[in-house]
């Protein structure tokens, strides 16, 4: 049961991850974002994909950046707008739309929606947008679940389509129903939604069952992050958590979204809370699996927040672990990420044990291009600290290193530093033999051969 909750965790994890990568991808430009000061570099995931986060606005003053006509109109109450739209029947006395007016005007909603699908198909954008604000704007006369999940259908299409004046519009209205949801939920002493003292009201997103209010929330805080409300997502997100707070395994799915929420959006001081807090009821709970999640996404939100000293420390907890449980194949790797941090910090000692240990490890497990790797990290390392005998000891262990793992380019070039090192020291004849062991590569390989034989004259 243990390691199947622990899967979740990951799966949740991965799950954000790929999420919050797919929402990135209509991003076009991070210009905006660095004129404000809201990031401090592009956001990288992995090797392949690297994406810019596009247009952007300081929450507080999105009004100010739409027009105030488009914003009356889109904001008002469609009931009080004149004259009174075409699709609304006029009623002889003041009253309600019955059920059966209702239903009605939600079937000419529908075919506007239609007829905004068929507009984006033929790339009239102005024309369906406006199609799609009206509607909209109507069906608030319908209820807010219709409206919401009509806010949900075209939010998603005008960030796709890029356009800004509609998303800001869509994070008004939309910031106008989480103002309605947190009055209904009462003062900041409640902590639940639902019961006869909360005062829900009857036509409101939520309807005091947990259960369905943990769903709806969960859809609130995912279009205000398609929106790039950020602030109003990580709010809903932390009501979530608080109404999980009897429910160990929501509230941890909950804590997992708020925390690469945070990440994804270089809010790493939130991130890391939100990790720590998980990594502790894990400890308490003796749960290791999920320990692990937790420590490998702290070591990665440290590394992220350039806190090495962090980084090292949750690097070292894992490290602990894997050894206790024998997962030898995950040492190389992590040895390696804590000895460049070592190195990065100037704590060379350090970093030189692990450069080691991560040596042992990975020619252990046969590993050998990466053991290459580490024996130039370690070389170039001793090189910087004019330990030379040292650094020539790495680069002649990386010699047959690089031959095991069948690299001619990654040989030639060990027996370049070595020659290197062994002019520097004054030993002209074993730098000869190394520049000459390289230019026989050289030659096979037809790389540098012009370049060696510079070298081999340079010391003859």
């Amino acid at each position: 049961m243990r390691d199947d909750y622990g899967r979740l965790i990951k799966h949740k994890v991965l799950q954000t991850t790929v999420y919050i990568r797919l929402r990135n991808a209509f991003r076009p430009t991070l210009d905006c974002a660095i004129a404000l000061g809201k990031f401090s570099q592009t956001l990288l995931f992995g090797s392949a994909l690297g994406v810019a986060i596009g247009v952007c606005w300081v929450p507080g003053a999105i009004a100010q950046q739409v027009s105030p006509e488009l914003r009356d109109y889109f904001l008002s109450n469609p009931l009080e707008s004149e004259p009174l739209d075409p699709l609304l029947p006029v009623l002889p006395v003041e009253r309600d739309y019955s059920p059966l007016e209702k239903q009605a005007i939600a079937a000419d909603l529908d075919k506007l929606n239609q007829a905004a699908q068929e507009l984006l198909q033929q790339e009239q954008l102005n024309a369906a947008f406006g199609l799609w604000r009206r509607e909209l704007k109507l069906r608030r006369i319908i209820g807010t679940v219709e409206e919401f999940d009509a806010i949900q259908r075209v939010a998603a299409i005008a960030w796709q389509q890029q356009r800004q004046p509609d998303v800001q519009l869509l994070t008004l209205r939309t910031r106008e129903i989480w103002e309605a949801i947190k009055t209904s939920l009462g003062t900041e002493e409640e902590t639940m939604l639902g019961g006869p003292d909360t005062g829900v009201p009857q036509d409101s997103l939520i309807s005091g069952a947990p259960t369905a209010d943990i769903a709806t929330l969960t859809e609130l805080g995912q279009t205000f992050t398609v929106l790039r409300d950020i602030d109003s997502a990580v709010e809903v997100y932390q009501q979530l958590v608080v109404l999980a707070a009897d429910r160990p395994a929501e509230k941890v799915v909950q804590q997992l979204t708020l925390a690469e929420l945070h990440l994804e959006w270089f809010q790493f001081a939130e991130a890391t809370n939100t990790y720590l807090a998980l990594l502790e009821t894990a400890r308490t709970s003796n749960d290791q699996t999920a320990e692990i999640a937790y420590l490998e996404r702290l070591a990665y939100t440290y590394q992220q927040a350039k806190s090495l000293p962090n980084a090292v420390r949750a690097q070292t907890d894992l490290l602990e672990i894997y050894q206790g449980l024998g997962r030898e194949d995950e040492f190389p790797e992590l040895m390696v990420a804590i000895a460049q941090n070592y190195r990065t910090l100037n704590l060379h000692t350090s970093a030189i044990d692990y450069y080691r240990a991560a040596y042992r490890a990975a020619q252990r497990l046969e590993q050998f291009s990466f053991s290459a790797q580490v024996l130039k990290e370690l070389g170039s390392l001793y090189e910087s600290l004019a330990l030379t005998d040292d650094a020539l000891g790495a680069y002649t262990l990386l010699v047959p290193v690089e031959e095991q793992a069948y690299n001619d380019y990654g040989v030639m070039n060990a027996y370049d530093s070595i020659g290197q090192l062994q002019r520097r020291k004054g030993n002209s004849l074993e730098a000869l033999k190394a520049f000459e062991k390289a230019l026989v590569i050289a030659n096979r390989l037809g790389l540098s051969e012009e370049y060696f034989i510079e070298q081999i004259e340079s010391v003859t």
